[in-house]
């Protein structure tokens, strides 16, 4: 690892050469599991690059409910507003999982767009690329039954941070069934039915830090049904 990344990880991720002026500059914070980062309409304070653990960033709707928007993975960076003075979060941010983070603030961050601007290059893909994940998880929670729905959801966040094994996908993250009723807008009942019953039928296995994906052409197809 260079020492020109700053990387506070013994083991650098492969986003480490885009977050490297973050992690020069920025402060090195840990988090909670729960703990809210900031709020939905608040002001745009803090760019944080994940090292560790995975953040949420959610909606609530009219009714009381949360819609899980996004999820955070390791060497993602999010809060990219924070480089838009007087911007307000679109979204909450809340700690899925205990981790830890490098962060910079807002003031900070407008000094370091002007040493590097290929960081305010970065920050606008970054922007548009949550635009767009914003607006596809919203058109998915709004189509198709909760099994395609939830099928959908666990092989893309298998995609993304999946190890594979000889059991199947070993995903990772700790995901309550609450969690993935908030992720397919729907009841937490129906989450717990659905996730029966595909453990029953050997096509996911629930486990302590995460779930493992054991038939995934199965949940392809499920993902398919709607599509």
């Amino acid at each position: 690892m260079s020492s020109a990344h700053a990387c506070p990880c013994s083991r650098p991720c492969t986003q480490v050469d885009l977050n490297a002026p973050i992690t020069r500059h920025g402060e090195v914070f840990r988090f909670k599991r729960g703990e809210v980062l900031w709020r939905q309409g608040e002001a745009s304070q803090w760019l944080v690059s994940v090292c560790t653990g995975v953040l949420k960033l959610s909606r609530e709707w009219p009714d009381g409910r949360e819609a899980i928007l996004d999820l955070v993975f390791r060497g993602r960076m999010v809060g990219e507003t924070a480089a838009l003075p007087g911007h307000m979060e679109a979204a909450t941010c809340t700690a899925l999982s205990a981790g830890r983070g490098v962060r910079v603030s807002a003031e900070k961050l407008t000094e370091l767009i002007r040493e590097e601007p290929r960081l305010a290059s970065t920050l606008l893909d970054l922007a548009c690329t949550r635009l767009d994940t914003f607006t596809r998880r919203l058109d998915e929670m709004a189509h198709g039954a909760v099994e395609n729905r939830l099928a959908r959801v666990l092989l893309r966040i298998g995609d993304e941070v999946g190890l594979k094994d000889s059991r199947g996908t070993f995903v990772p993250v700790r995901l309550s069934r609450g969690d993935l009723a908030d992720m397919v807008g729907c009841r937490v009942e129906t989450t717990i039915r659905v996730m029966t019953r595909w453990q029953r039928q050997g096509i996911v296995e629930t486990q302590r830090e995460g779930l493992v994906i054991r038939d995934h052409a199965q949940l392809a197809e499920t993902a398919q049904l709607s599509a």
